[in-house]
C-alpha cells in the first residue's frame, strides 16, 4: 500500500488539499489547478527569470522528437528497471524535471493494473502544460528541483532524466531504502550530430557530480545504453533544436545539417541508480 502523498504549500509548508479546482492549505493559501490538470507551486519571488527552464521552442521540439520513439531504448531501460523492483509499479515515484512528460507516459503505459502513484515537477510551466495535455492521470506541478513541494520520505523511487537535482532534496524525499535513477549522456552521445558542428568533439561529462560528491548517497548500479539511430530529415530540426547546439552554431552550419537527407548518430546514455548511504 502506497503512503498517501500531498503537495506542500510553498508559502507556509502546510499540507495542500484539493477543494474543487484549487489546492488549499489550512492557512487558506490557494493554488489554482490549470485546465491541463497541473498546479503552479513556483512562487514569483523564487523565479530567476520570467519564464525559467527550457524555451517553448526547445520543449516542443523535444516532445516531437521523443514521440517518434528515437529514445525508446532508454525509456524501455527505465521501465524494465522499475518493473524488476520488488514492489514493481506499486509505489510512489517522482520524476524530477519531468519536462513534457514522455518518460512519465511510458511508465504509465507499462504500469497497467498496478497502484502506481506517479508525480512530476518541472520548473518550466510550458513543459508541465504539455505534460498535462498527455492526460496520463498523473500529478503535475510547476516547481523547482531545489525546493520540492513534498514532505519528507514521500517517495520510494525518484527519476531524473538529463535534469539538475539537489542531493539534499533527494535525501529528504526518499524513503530509507529508496532509489534515485539518474540518466545522463554518455561520452559518444549524438556524436553523429556534433561531428557536423565541431572539428574536435569533447566527450559529455554527464550530470552525476552532485550525487557522486554527496556523502549521503552511494552508487548502487550503472547501466550503459548505446545504440545507432537514423534520424529522418523531417526530424533533424527537432533534434537540433532540443539541444543547446542549435543556439550556439553559425547559420551556415545549421543550414548544412538541416539539408541532410538523414542523420546517422550514436545515442549513448548511462542510467545510474543511487541509494542512501
Amino acid at each position: 500500500m502506497n503512503n498517501p502523498i500531498t503537495f506542500k504549500c510553498p508559502v507556509c509548508n502546510s499540507a495542500l488539499h484539493k477543494e474543487n479546482n484549487s489546492y488549499i492549505c489550512e492557512n487558506r493559501h490557494t493554488h489554482d489547478i490549470a485546465k491541463e490538470g497541473y498546479v503552479n507551486l513556483l512562487l514569483a519571488q523564487h523565479k530567476r527569470s520570467k519564464n525559467p527552464g527550457d524555451s517553448d521552442e526547445m520543449i516542443r521540439s523535444r516532445q516531437a522528437f521523443l514521440n517518434k520513439g528515437y529514445y525508446k531504448t532508454l525509456s524501455d531501460a527505465i521501465v524494465q528497471y522499475i518493473t524488476a523492483m520488488p514492489q514493481g509499479f506499486n509505489q510512489n515515484i517522482l520524476d524530477v524535471g519531468c519536462g513534457e512528460g514522455y518518460y512519465m507516459q511510458e511508465l504509465v503505459k507499462a504500469s497497467e493494473d498496478s497502484t502506481l502513484s506517479l508525480w512530476g515537477i518541472d520548473i518550466s510551466k510550458s513543459a508541465v502544460k504539455l505534460a498535462g495535455k498527455r492526460k496520463m492521470g498523473t500529478m503535475l506541478s510547476v516547481a523547482s528541483a531545489y525546493d520540492l513541494p513534498f514532505f519528507d520520505e514521500s517517495f520510494s523511487t525518484m527519476l531524473s532524466v538529463f535534469s539538475p537535482v539537489s542531493a539534499s532534496e533527494i535525501e529528504r524525499l526518499l524513503t530509507a531504502d529508496g532509489n534515485i535513477i539518474m540518466v545522463g549522456p554518455g561520452e559518444e552521445h549524438l556524436k553523429g550530430l556534433t561531428a557536423h558542428i565541431y572539428d574536435e568533439v569533447l566527450p559529455h561529462k554527464g550530470n552525476y557530480s552532485v550525487m557522486d560528491e554527496s556523502e549521503s548517497f552511494v552508487l548502487k548500479e550503472e547501466i550503459e545504453i548505446k545504440k545507432e539511430i537514423v534520424v529522418q530529415q523531417e526530424d533533424i530540426l527537432d533534434l537540433l533544436r532540443m539541444t543547446p547546439y542549435y543556439w550556439q552554431i553559425t547559420v551556415e552550419k545549421k543550414e548544412k545539417i538541416l539539408a541532410l537527407l538523414e542523420l546517422k548518430t550514436t545515442i549513448h546514455f548511462y542510467v545510474r541508480i543511487y541509494t542512501k548511504a
